[in-house]
């Protein structure tokens, strides 16, 4: 529709992984699927989750708030339960300018739960027999089509083909604005300059599993 973004779902996302990966379909599917049902498992216990190269999921700090439904201009509207973080590597490969040493780079390093090719293949093989090599091109599959995606501006949707909000999430481009903050230090103002960040939104059975 005219104004908004346009969206990868996720049946375009398994197509665009099968056709640069060389895997069939099927096997795109069970490797992305074992990225999302890992993550989901680890913050249903509380603990951070981390997609090498990719970034880090880990429940919100930010307490639910009362808002406005822009499409309805009424009811309330709740921050994402999940709060994502993306690797440098990622930030980089989407020109975010991700910056060294900082919060990201932290949680992408220290999560609770690493999830690499290794994890995957072994997730993914308790119902098929996909490889660690495979599931890494699955995985490298996933990451640039994600990047190519987010940079022309496009959402991306790991949600159900009827809905978008149902299953796991969307990722997204955010700004976000200048503002002025403090030095934790100094307790002095610091201007912090305006960025664009990615932007993860859960989505309905990820928000269930979580709340």
């Amino acid at each position: 529709m005219t104004g908004q973004t346009a969206a990868m779902n996720k049946a375009e996302l398994i197509e665009a992984m099968a056709s640069e990966s060389g895997l069939s379909k099927a096997d795109a599917k069970r490797a992305l699927d074992a990225f999302t049902h890992a993550t989901t498992r680890a913050l249903e216990k509380g603990e951070s989750a981390v997609l090498v190269g990719f970034g880090s999921f880990s429940i919100s700090k930010r307490s639910a708030r009362t808002g406005r439904n822009p499409k309805s201009r009424n009811g309330s509207v709740n921050d994402s339960p999940v709060a994502f973080d993306a690797c440098p590597e990622f930030a980089a490969a989407l020109d975010l300018n991700p910056g060294k040493g900082d919060e990201a780079s932290a949680k992408c390093r220290d999560a609770d739960v690493v999830i690499d090719a290794e994890y995957i293949a072994s997730e993914a093989g308790r119902n098929s027999r996909l490889s660690e090599d495979d599931a890494k091109r699955a995985l490298e599959a996933f990451i640039n089509a994600t990047t190519k995606a987010l940079k022309k501006g496009d959402r991306l949707s790991l949600g159900g083909k009827e809905d978008e909000n149902e299953g796991f999430g969307s990722f997204s481009i955010s700004k976000r604005s200048a503002r002025t903050g403090r030095n934790p230090q100094t307790g002095k103002e610091i201007q912090i300059a305006a960025k664009n960040v990615v932007k993860f939104k859960a989505g309905a059975e990820l928000s269930k599993a979580v709340n």
